[in-house]
């Protein structure tokens, strides 16, 4: 089966990347606060690792909500980095360049903590899943972690501090505030499996 990997250049995605060596790895900038640092750090990892990246700007920031969108909060969920139907519409274009590029499945780095969202849940995957593969093409959609949490996904995956050291998860910008959901969680993370120098 080959792979392409949606490479967010966050901690869990990077981590895929090392442990699964995916055909090709895609990162998308649809208008997200932090989409120039996401792609650099996507593209050092793929750099990196020896595997192939693809980046793509796709203009929907002006559909956004929520801090990845630059506000403040989201207005349909108390998490408030929600951007309404940005996973569903990530995982469509993925398809797209997957039967482009002649892979067979999709992979995304969905892990346990997400399923605070309802587009992290199984039942999301799965009805994704099953939209994928009853389309031309047949792909599948998988998520290695998605029963892990992301300490965990990182002492599975082997990766070294180097390439892990990339990785951005702030929310509001291109530099890391410090503050936001996404950098808590990677300070976390990164202390967590003793990786934070």
């Amino acid at each position: 089966m080959s792979s392409l990997l949606l490479l967010s250049g966050g901690i869990d995605s990077i981590c895929l990347a090392s442990q699964h060596r995916p055909k090709v790895c895609f990162t998308v900038d649809y208008g997200q606060c932090a989409a120039q640092a996401e792609i650099n750090s996507a593209k050092e990892v793929c750099k990196s690792l020896g595997l192939r990246h693809i980046h793509q700007k796709v203009k929907i920031g002006f559909l956004g909500s929520g801090q990845m969108a630059g506000q403040s909060n989201s207005p349909v969920s108390p998490n408030s980095e929600f951007w309404p139907f940005r996973n569903q519409f990530l995982v469509t274009l993925a398809g797209m360049l997957a039967l482009k590029e002649e892979c067979t499945q999709v992979m995304i780095a969905s892990v346990s903590s997400d399923q605070r969202h309802v587009d992290g849940s199984s039942t999301f995957r799965s009805l994704l899943h099953q939209l994928l593969s009853l389309q031309e093409g047949n792909l599948s959609l998988v998520a290695p972690a998605a029963e892990m949490t992301s300490e965990m996904l990182v002492r599975a995956s082997g990766i070294t501090f180097d390439v892990l050291a990339w990785a951005h998860s702030c929310h509001t910008g291109n530099t890391a505030c410090g503050r936001c959901p996404g950098c808590l969680r990677h300070s976390q993370v990164m202390q967590s499996v003793g990786l934070n120098r």
